[in-house]
């Protein structure tokens, strides 16, 4: 069966080059050119994924994909001008599954396409009795789910992504906190961390004196 993308770009060119480049690789494409008609296609239509350029002008896009997303599981695949720290914790915030950079070749945009559309692809993790669930963003013990807040989540998919490294506190609460500035000692970090510990395992997330944090999976 072929699978379906919703591509979201408002460059007329390049959202044609990219319809037809896809759809002679046997996709369906469908094309939005705003944001209105983006949601309504988007919440009323099934797709496999969704293709979004971050700089659609005259909306807050993240807070329009994060409403998306709160709605629906389809995966998005970024699409962006742009390639600093910065903007890449904003399409990860954005529970954003890849994301590329303009200008792209379209072989590279078709390969990120089949890897995320990959059959049977499971983002579960499995630490001592927790299994998580990346994708629906669930967390379960042996008996039962564990209620976690959105923050929660966010800290701890960014910490099992960045797992071989220590990830400092700058970078998770910009991540994070993306809509208000806090300071780096602010302690709002350091209790959702805590909570995180209770509700998993305290071993699961390693402290690293002065630095940030590590996940220890």
């Amino acid at each position: 069966m072929k699978k379906k993308i919703l591509l979201v770009e408002d460059n007329k060119d390049i959202s044609n080059n990219i319809k037809e480049y896809l759809e002679l690789e046997d996709y369906i494409v469908d094309v939005a050119y705003d944001w209105e008609v983006w949601m309504d296609k988007a919440l009323m239509k099934k797709y496999d994924l969704i293709l979004l350029d971050l700089m659609l002008p005259s909306i807050d896009w993240l807070t329009i994909a994060r409403k998306i997303t709160r709605k629906i599981k389809t995966p998005i695949i970024m699409l962006t001008a742009k390639d600093s720290i910065n903007d890449k914790l904003t399409w990860f915030e954005s529970w954003a599954i890849d994301y590329i950079v303009k200008p792209f070749d379209l072989r590279e945009l078709e390969a990120r396409i089949k890897v995320s559309l990959k059959e049977n692809k499971s983002n579960i993790i499995e630490f001592n009795d927790i299994e998580i669930n990346l994708d629906k963003r669930e967390f379960k013990n042996k008996w039962e789910k564990v209620k976690i807040t959105i923050k929660e989540f966010l800290i701890f998919q960014f910490l099992y992504i960045n797992k071989d490294k220590v990830s400092t506190r700058t970078d998770i609460i910009e991540c994070v906190w993306w809509e208000s500035e806090i300071f780096d000692a602010d302690p709002k970090l350091d209790v959702y961390i805590s909570n995180l510990r209770k509700k998993l395992d305290k071993k699961i997330i390693e402290t690293v004196k002065w630095i940030g944090y590590k996940m220890n999976i």
